[in-house]
């Protein structure tokens, strides 16, 4: 599987990019400090995996919630409430791990977390809209990947 599955510049056209940075004096708590607002919650946490695993084992997750006034792609959605466990992506370990919005409501938009400190005070959510498939993740993966890279550099 790979970048024949899926063109690079439709990646890019669906990849977007959020920061959200550690409310001090928690564990758990994140607050949106960079990106487009209104995509996801302004707050959201980061917790250990509480629920039963499924075909993919999963050891966090992310759950948030829109205010009654804050504005959200999903606001309409699960009584405002957004939620996913983070599966690890194989061969890329430098990710947290991806997750999706949601299949329940056939959505599926793409999470990938990073973090280059572990999510100990912030780390970036990457979403790519329409690219939750299994058989897209290792291309978003890759794309990625050189993406972060070339950030650095």
């Amino acid at each position: 599987m790979g970048w024949d599955l899926i063109n690079i510049d439709t990646i890019r056209s669906r990849h977007q990019i959020l920061t959200y940075q550690l409310k001090q004096g928690t564990k758990s708590s994140y607050y949106l400090m960079d990106g487009t607002k209104g995509l996801l919650p302004e707050r959201l946490s980061f917790i250990p995996y509480s629920g039963k695993d499924g075909i993919r084992k999963a050891y966090s997750e992310i759950d948030g919630r829109y205010k009654i006034n804050e504005p959200g792609l999903y606001y309409l959605m699960n009584e405002r409430k957004i939620h996913t466990k983070l599966i690890p992506v194989k061969n890329y370990s430098q990710f947290i791990g991806w997750g999706e919005i949601d299949e329940r409501f056939r959505i599926y938009d793409l999470l990938i977390l990073y973090s280059a400190n572990g999510c100990q005070h912030d780390f970036q959510i990457h979403h790519f809209k329409g690219l939750a498939k299994i058989e897209l993740l290792e291309s978003v993966c890759n794309y990625l990947q050189s993406f972060l890279m070339q950030k650095a550099s």
